[in-house]
């Protein structure tokens, strides 16, 4: 019995050991996300400040380790070069869209699509420095189709069965209707995003509604 109890309690030993062990790789992982995001938030504040003293072609990597206070290492942890920071931004754009959108059901972005919309025009708001860094050195179509695919993608599952999504018809007024909800969205950040994201999502969202459904209209089956 006495070894029985022994082995019982090697077991639990080894149990609490594996526990405490797994808990203090958790906690590392978070110290060292912390880090992490706290040092890509200096070297985007960096690039930020000097993008406004030069275009950004002309910005060194040691000129933004410089200004961020971070060691030529420590960048390259991270990025290969400048471009790879307006890489990263731009994929948290598109996370923060793809995020809006997964609260909301296709029905429901369907019915309402204001209100997804409002989510995104408050980053963009939050962030419109940022945001007119990317635009600036990026093909605007380009990265405007990016934030918002997730959004359109979601909203057109909700007609999957009334439409062929291939047709050209479809495609034509499909393109047509993105560039405006583009060209709506630069414009707003360009004039220093003035109106509030509320106003500028029902805007958007009954523009964005009525272009894709008469596009669907166009290839119901």
């Amino acid at each position: 019995m006495k070894f029985y109890y022994k082995i019982i309690f090697t077991v639990q030993m080894h149990r609490k050991i594996h526990g405490n062990e797994l808990k203090e790789l958790a906690m590392e992982k978070t110290a060292t996300d912390r880090r992490t995001e706290r040092t890509k938030a200096k070297i985007l504040e960096a690039l930020l400040e000097l993008s406004k003293e030069k275009s950004i072609n002309e910005i060194s990597i040691r000129e933004l380790t410089e200004r961020a206070k971070i060691h030529r290492n420590t960048f390259y942890i991270h990025y290969t070069d400048v471009y790879g920071i307006l890489d990263d931004l731009e994929n948290h754009m598109c996370t923060v869209a793809a995020e809006a959108t997964e609260q909301f059901t296709p029905q429901q972005l369907r019915e309402n699509a204001s209100d997804v919309l409002e989510i995104i025009f408050s980053y963009l708001k939050e962030r419109r420095e940022y945001c007119m860094l990317m635009l600036e050195n990026r093909t605007r179509i380009s990265v405007g189709q990016k934030v918002l695919e997730s959004v359109f993608e979601k909203y057109l599952t909700a007609f999957e069965d009334s439409c062929d999504r291939q047709a050209f018809a479809f495609q034509v007024q499909f393109r047509y209707c993105t560039s405006g909800v583009i060209g709506i969205v630069l414009y707003w950040i360009e004039r220093g995003c003035m109106e509030s994201p509320k106003e500028m999502a029902e805007l958007t969202g009954k523009l964005m509604t009525k272009g894709l459904e008469g596009a669907i209209l166009e290839v119901t089956v």
